[in-house]
């Protein structure tokens, strides 16, 4: 493991990075206000797990106890969220710079998952918690896709389709 790095510095460059997004979190609260109205669909759910995402951080005193980072795959990280990003949301430098703070955060600190719990990613990936541990369905099928970043995710594969029930225990 290259060490040189640890989850509290990762932190404080996350806070950082999302200092410097205040017009963008600005927006983000505006929208949420109208997206209570119909919170209805995959994209404000997703949006209501980011933001909750957000405000942990912001409110997070520090990461005790503190733990050693491996640098390198935190780079690596990096840069497939870099190329992600750019795939699927190209000229916005706001929301590459919210995605990749929220995400370094949930992959090496929260120690969760990209995509919350039981939300219907597709009729067949879904993402459930089951004591300790996180599945899903669909990290078997992409993680060995070049834009994928199921290899980063603390998710364990599932084999089986797993139905909801409600939210995670």
């Amino acid at each position: 493991m290259s060490v040189g790095m640890y989850a509290s510095g990762l932190l404080i460059r996350i806070r950082r990075d999302l200092d410097t997004l205040s017009g963008y979190i600005a927006r983000i609260e505006q929208e949420r206000l109208v997206k209570r109205e119909d919170p209805s669909g995959i994209p404000a759910y997703l949006g209501e797990y980011n933001y909750a995402t957000y405000t942990e951080i912001r409110n997070r005193a520090s990461v005790e106890p503190d733990f050693p980072l491996d640098s390198r795959i935190v780079k690596e990280c990096e840069e497939a969220l870099d190329r992600y990003l750019e795939t699927y949301a190209p000229g916005q430098p706001d929301l590459k710079r919210y995605v990749t703070a929220l995400s370094l955060y949930l992959i090496f600190i929260a120690h969760r998952p990209l995509h919350p719990t039981d939300l219907p990613i597709s009729d067949h990936i879904r993402i459930v918690k089951r004591g300790n541990w996180y599945y899903c369905t669909g990290k078997r099928r992409y993680r060995d896709d070049p834009l994928s970043l199921c290899c980063f995710c603390v998710c364990r594969a599932e084999e089986e389709t797993v139905q909801s029930t409600g939210p995670a225990v």
